[in-house]
């Protein structure tokens, strides 16, 4: 006969309290991850917004959001959480922008039109 195993009230708690302190822990490690993570290179053949030419130079865009100096960057704001930004076509990291003309702009850029997505 083989011997159930029944889980006590003290593994219980101890389980439950390793979960909740393991759980940030991971959650914030993953978000770490994905940060690090900025494409390299962007799509062949598609129209790609160049810093510092039109509409990018207007509108303060840089390909990287954590070196914007603009004074209306926050931190955690991106491309990839903008309003404008069209996740739907996105291609190795980059995506087209509404406001520079559907050409294609990495995730993890900025410029001085971003809108959080709703």
């Amino acid at each position: 006969m083989s011997e159930a195993k029944t889980l006590s009230r003290r593994s219980f708690f101890q389980y439950t309290l390793t979960a909740a302190i393991a759980t940030p822990m991971l959650m914030s490690s993953a978000e770490l991850f994905a940060q690090a993570k900025c494409p390299a290179t962007p799509p062949a053949g598609k129209m790609v917004a160049k810093v510092g030419e039109g509409m990018a130079k207007s509108l303060h865009y840089v390909e990287d959001a954590k070196t914007s100096k603009h004074a209306k960057y926050k931190a955690g704001s991106d491309c990839a959480n903008c309003k404008f930004y069209n996740k739907a076509k996105l291609e190795g990291g980059y995506a087209p922008c509404t406001m520079m003309g559907m050409r294609y702009v990495s995730g993890c850029g900025w410029c001085a039109t971003y809108s959080l997505k709703a």
